[in-house]
């Protein structure tokens, strides 16, 4: 993990990097700025930033199976997830489940990483032909 994350400073990969990494905060700013409470461009403003920050965290991936691997991981999680809420209210343990971290935790997490892991997979499987 350690060398991944050097990978990203390298000077192959520094300025996609942080050019990710800028527009990814640049456009959670702007839905915060515009709102995101039942509000569209706000809302797809918030998923593109998180998506965006997925790019800037995986730019050095070449491969589109490890794209799909990560959005099959993803989609792992928000099962997961929904199977312990299931178990939790099967055992009636609702105070210890958190609606607004489970929302942040698939919102902001598990969605824009399935999203990131298609359109990754879809691009490097263009650009490997």
């Amino acid at each position: 993990m350690k060398k991944h994350f050097l990978s990203l400073l390298d000077p192959a990969h520094r300025w996609i990097t942080l050019s990710f990494f800028l527009a990814a905060v640049i456009l959670v700013i702007a839905s915060q700025v515009i709102g995101t409470t039942d509000n569209l461009p706000g809302l797809a403003a918030l998923l593109g930033g998180m998506v965006v920050f997925c790019f800037a965290l995986t730019n050095p991936w070449r491969n589109p199976t490890t794209y799909a691997i990560m959005a099959g991981v993803c989609l792992g999680l928000i099962a997961l997830t929904f199977l312990a809420i299931y178990i939790l209210s099967s055992l009636h343990k609702t105070q210890y489940l958190s609606e607004g971290m489970v929302m942040g935790f698939i919102g902001l997490i598990c969605l824009p990483g399935i999203v990131a892991g298609i359109l990754g997979a879809i691009i490097w499987a263009i650009r490997k032909r």
